[in-house]
């Protein structure tokens, strides 16, 4: 998509990455927090009250709340482009971030604002990059199941065109406590020693109250379109995106999950909010079954 450069730092020995979304002018963004334990900074920009009225960029990150810091990096790419919210002494990149917490693939140490500064060094339009990648390298997803053993997650994204040019993407970051979905069938998620699914949802419905506790998840979505919104119009939009989740990973939106899903608009065509909106949820389930294609039964 025009307007929009995608980059990936990815620290495979660390087994934490992030991934950084630049717009090539600043546009309008509203978010919608789906679950209870978000990392984030600067959301509040988003918010319809809000005095800045768009963002310069966006950044998903391991990490959790430590890797909320590489966001300075991508701050200092955009001050050296001459970039950000004019103020009478400098001008400040406005910048929202949110991380997942992916300690428990390999090790604590979360990405840095140098690691995202090189994201910026090699984002491009119509980045190829999925799976094991940026944000989603040490993402993993089915996890609260006893003696079932987790799969990777990873970065995945989705676009629909119509005949008129409007355009919806989504890219998503997958770490989620519960399995993923195409349709019925799982895709990835807890998988127990004979090779078999756990599945999350039905272990939950059969009314099992064990459950392994060390639960920390998280799956980021960022939708973007060439139509023109405004803020308001973009947060109904996420809210009807949220149901691309939804079809996507079960169980979702719980208390161990910290998901947010974030919509812009880059252009100027013209198309309608429930057009866009069913396109949006569309692409967001299509994204997250993409993170997974690729998806590993990870070590114990």
């Amino acid at each position: 998509m025009q307007s929009l450069k995608v980059g990936h730092y990815t620290d495979e020995d660390q087994g934490t990455g992030v991934s950084v979304f630049l717009f090539d002018h600043p546009v309008p963004a509203a978010y919608t927090l789906c679950g209870a334990s978000p990392a984030s900074h600067e959301l509040h920009v988003m918010e319809l009250d809000a005095h800045v009225p768009y963002i310069d960029g966006l950044v998903f990150t391991g990490g959790s709340a430590f890797g909320l810091n590489a966001v300075s990096g991508v701050m200092q790419w955009f001050q050296e482009q001459g970039r950000g919210y004019r103020t009478p002494y400098a001008n400040v990149p406005i910048v929202p971030a949110a991380g997942i917490y992916d300690f428990a693939v390999k090790s604590a140490m979360p990405p840095l604002p140098e690691n995202a500064y090189q994201a910026c060094l090699y984002a491009i339009e119509n980045n190829p990059l999925q799976g094991r990648v940026g944000a989603g390298t040490g993402a993993s997803v089915g996890k609260f199941v006893p003696h079932a053993t987790r799969m990777s997650g990873g970065v995945g994204f989705s676009e629909l065109v119509l005949k008129n040019g409007v355009s919806v993407l989504a890219y998503a970051v997958v770490n989620s406590l519960g399995d993923v979905r195409d349709g019925s069938r799982i895709v990835a998620g807890a998988r127990l020693a004979d090779g078999t699914y756990a599945d999350c949802e039905r272990y939950l419905l059969t009314g099992h109250e064990d459950v392994v506790s060390d639960l920390a998840n998280t799956t980021l979505v960022a939708v973007f379109t060439n139509a023109v919104f405004s803020k308001i119009e973009l947060k109904r939009i996420g809210k009807v995106a949220i149901a691309g989740m939804a079809r996507a990973i079960s169980p979702v939106f719980t208390h161990s999950d910290g998901d947010i899903i974030i919509c812009a608009s880059l252009g100027e065509l013209h198309e309608t909010e429930l057009v866009i909106s069913a396109m949006a949820a569309e692409v967001v389930r299509q994204a997250i079954v993409n993170a997974v294609k690729d998806s590993i039964i990870l070590k114990a």
